[in-house]
């Protein structure tokens, strides 16, 4: 007689976490240096946010702060360009990744970093508003933390709190 075998049904997929956080300031800073065969630079905006919600509730984390950091990345070759009149003839920055890519969410007992890569162009209009106040609330959504790491799923930058359904 076979014995029957248990299958092992995989656990259904956690919900996403969602935190909302309201920004207290913008810090900017900028990197550039030699890369391969050629010259990278970043451009970093770390916007540091207190926690005011968490779904589901997590109220150890509720007025902590947290950092989301946005990056800004270009490669340029050291192959002399024949369009460029000046000199040193690097050639045209490529910026990287050409979309966006999230990074993960780190929680911990002393606050919170997430992070992601920006295509250059939304990169600068965002900065230019946050730095401005215009943009007060960042709502980041991620996969249940496990050892204080989640990977992120989305960013959401407004105005004003998101309303819940």
């Amino acid at each position: 007689m076979e014995k029957e075998r248990e299958r092992k049904r995989k656990p259904l997929p956690e919900p996403e976490h969602t935190l909302l956080a309201a920004a207290k300031s913008v810090k900017v800073s900028y990197y550039v240096g030699n890369h391969g065969d050629g010259v990278s630079d970043e451009a970093i905006t770390d916007v540091l946010c207190d926690i005011v919600a968490m779904t589901p509730s997590m109220p150890k984390h509720l007025g902590k702060e947290v950092t989301c950091s946005l990056i800004c990345s270009r490669q340029y070759g050291r192959v002399d360009d024949p369009d460029e009149k000046g000199w040193p003839r690097i050639g045209k920055g490529q910026t990287v990744p050409e979309r966006p890519f999230l990074l993960n969410m780190r929680l911990g007992k002393d606050g919170g970093l997430f992070s992601a890569y920006l295509p250059e162009a939304a990169y600068w209009a965002l900065q230019t508003d946050l730095k401005s106040g215009r943009l007060k609330f960042i709502e980041a959504k991620f996969i249940k933390p496990r050892h204080g790491y989640g990977d992120l799923t989305s960013i959401y930058f407004s105005e004003t709190p998101l309303e819940k359904p």
